[in-house]
């Protein structure tokens, strides 16, 4: 669990880098971070969903879940989890939390990295993986929190919980899991980055949180698959 706990710090670190100047950024600028920020997530997004070496597996782990994730409305308990964080630490006059909660969540939660991370924590006890993670989450939140304020802070306490309990889920069952499937699950949380990078993009509107499910989906179809 150590490499998470030092996962954690570094956002909440980094975005208290960021929110030093978020108050002082003119809209022209925000705008153009924001857009900065997309375009780089996109790329990351890009280069881990091209990974993936069943393309029809991975279209339909994205589509079951997504059905699943809507029916869920994981996005939609996301939120209320991030308004109940907002309530309690004095922001409710933010406008700007819950979608920095939400962006910041699921950009560090989501990624390849995340989940190989955990996996070799878990099963190997290295944690070179989450230790790198660690410092490109740290960076990112410096500009996330400069563009979206103190909601990235608090996206620390979904690292903690969702790359902990992975970890753990790791230790207690993962030692027989294959790296193919590690790598179909990581290319569904590509392609839920991409979803991201739109979002930020202001060019349409991903309900990522919603398709969370197609990882796990995405890693039951790469187990069952023969040969």
């Amino acid at each position: 669990m150590f490499p998470t706990l030092v996962n954690t710090l570094a956002v909440v670190i980094g975005s208290l880098a960021g929110m030093a100047f978020h108050g002082r950024l003119t809209q022209r600028f925000r705008i153009i971070l924001f857009q900065s920020i997309g375009l780089a997530t996109l790329v990351i997004g890009l280069q881990e969903a091209l990974k993936t070496q069943n393309i029809p597996f991975l279209a339909l782990s994205m589509i079951a879940g997504a059905l699943l994730g809507e029916g869920i409305d994981i996005e939609g308990r996301l939120q209320a989890l991030g308004g109940w964080i907002k309530k309690h630490v004095g922001q409710q006059k933010n406008p700007e939390f819950i979608d920095g909660f939400l962006n910041a969540s699921l950009l560090f939660c989501v990624g390849a990295m995340s989940v190989v991370g955990s996996f070799r924590a878990g099963v190997e006890g290295n944690g070179d993986i989450l230790y790198t993670k660690s410092m490109l989450d740290g960076h990112a939140a410096i500009f996330l929190a400069g563009a979206m304020g103190a909601g990235v802070m608090a996206s620390a306490v979904s690292v903690l919980g969702f790359q902990g309990g992975l970890t753990l889920l790791f230790i207690a069952f993962g030692r027989g899991l294959p790296d193919f499937v590690i790598r179909e699950v990581g290319a569904a949380g590509g392609l839920l980055i991409v979803g991201i990078s739109i979002n930020l993009l202001d060019v349409g509107k991903i309900r990522a949180g919603n398709l969370l499910p197609a990882m796990l989906l995405a890693g039951i179809l790469a187990w069952m698959q023969p040969g």
